[in-house]
């Protein structure tokens, strides 16, 4: 009995720590992962209790995995396949290591609301002094002109962090009886959330922080702080664009430059902040930018050749090297920058279906949640657990690499609370 609570607490605080990790590099996160792997099977007998592993979800999250398996085999070479794919199964395993967890410790959704809390508290008044003196707490400086990245130091993804974790961060804020001024709370973070994000200099990021704020502020028993928190980020961001040429142009003139959007006579405003783009390129409209409109095109040239399967999982970045589809400036890149010509092109019709039933089971949830009162349980944290799922997985904006381990992360780490509100969502925390 003793050695079991040793064991659940050392995995409670690997789980609390695990998005800390993740600010650290890639080692760290994998190392817990596969601690979590192994707690899975010394934990083995308890799913099989749970009769977990036949839940729709998993099921379908395997098949989808047995897919994406299979047209490996069929397309790329054995050695890539067991080296990039064959192990892709072990983000399913760690979703339900969570789920198995917090089954048995409810307080963790508290325990991972103060760390989160703490843990964007702490990046983003890093981003913010690092903007304001040009280094941060720990003395790093930025590596790129409009870019800051804070303790990620030359890994510019802090914007992506936050806004992917934005939702998970409110969720748990939300259901936390414990938070003294909760609604104040939920304000500033918001509003810090924001800050941070443009300050980071990602566009993509920001938008994705806006699509949150959307669905938070339709939210029924959210919709009374709408005003505030949107008269609130307005001001703010009025003030750190007037007072800062440069990041006005890169978040907000910027993608119109790059889109061709706008005259010559207006962007010679920006000549002293602006990136030079050759004129050849701008000559006509892109989709966000030169670079993202061949890659785009490239991916819906090679879905046309590879209609039902695709070419594999990460295998764009071979096959745009290939002649027949050197037909633009700029081909070829390690993946298309937007998950659904990412999809198109590596996993063909099937993996659209795939994609395209999780975007709208989201949206369907989503939907039937905006109107619920708040339950006092488990259930609560469920809204927000559908949105960064639909943010993780948004269609819309330029992205990363859909099978990047990072990504991969982020996307299955939500997964262990939802399997753990369909089984308990009766239960306070």
């Amino acid at each position: 009995m003793y050695s079991t609570e040793k064991k659940n607490n050392f995995f409670t605080f690997l789980l609390i720590l695990f998005p800390v990790s993740l600010v650290s590099g890639p080692l760290l996160p994998e190392i817990i992962s596969f601690l979590f792997l192994i707690y899975f099977f010394l934990d083995f007998s308890n799913f099989k209790k749970k009769n977990i592993l036949n839940n729709k979800i998993i099921l379908f999250l395997f098949l989808l995995y047995f897919y994406l398996l299979f047209i490996s085999f069929l397309k790329i070479e054995l050695y890539e396949v067991i080296s990039d794919q064959f192990f892709y199964f072990r983000f399913i395993l760690f979703s339900l290591a969570i789920y198995s967890l917090v089954s048995i410790n409810k307080k963790i959704f508290n325990y991972l609301g103060y760390s989160l809390a703490v843990l964007f508290f702490l990046l983003i008044l890093d981003v913010i002094i690092q903007f304001s003196f040009g280094k941060n707490l720990l003395g790093m400086e930025t590596f790129t002109q409009n870019r800051f990245s804070g303790l990620f130091g030359d890994e510019l993804i802090l914007g992506g962090f936050l806004s992917k974790f934005f939702p998970l961060l409110i969720g748990f804020i939300y259901i936390n009886e414990d938070f003294k001024y909760k609604n104040i709370l939920i304000t500033f973070f918001c509003l810090m959330v924001v800050i941070g994000v443009f300050i980071s200099g990602e566009r993509t990021a920001l938008g994705l922080t806006f699509v949150t704020l959307f669905f938070l502020f339709i939210k029924k028993d959210m919709r009374k702080m709408s005003m505030m928190i949107g008269i609130l980020i307005l001001i703010s961001l009025i003030i750190l664009s007037y007072y800062n040429k440069s990041q006005r142009y890169r978040i907000f003139i910027e993608p119109f430059h790059q889109m061709s959007l706008l005259s010559e006579n207006f962007l010679n405003k920006y000549d002293d902040v602006s990136v030079g783009y050759s004129k050849e390129s701008l000559k006509k409209f892109n989709i966000f930018s030169k670079h993202h409109h061949d890659h785009y095109i490239t991916g819906i040239r090679i879905f046309k050749d590879n209609i039902l399967f695709g070419v594999g999982p990460e295998q764009f970045r071979v096959q745009c090297k290939l002649k027949k589809y050197a037909t633009v400036q700029d081909p070829c890149s390690t993946h298309p920058h937007n998950f659904l010509i990412q999809v198109l092109s590596e996993t063909g019709l099937i993996g659209l279906f795939f994609y395209l039933f999780v975007l709208i089971f989201l949206i369907k949830k989503i939907y039937k949640s905006i109107n619920l009162k708040k339950h006092g349980n488990i259930k609560d944290i469920e809204y927000f657990v559908y949105l960064s799922f639909l943010i993780n997985l948004w269609p819309f904006f330029p992205s990363g690499n859909l099978f990047n381990n990072w990504l991969s992360f982020l996307l299955y780490f939500p997964l262990g609370f939802y399997l753990c509100t369909i089984n308990y969502k009766n239960e306070r925390i």
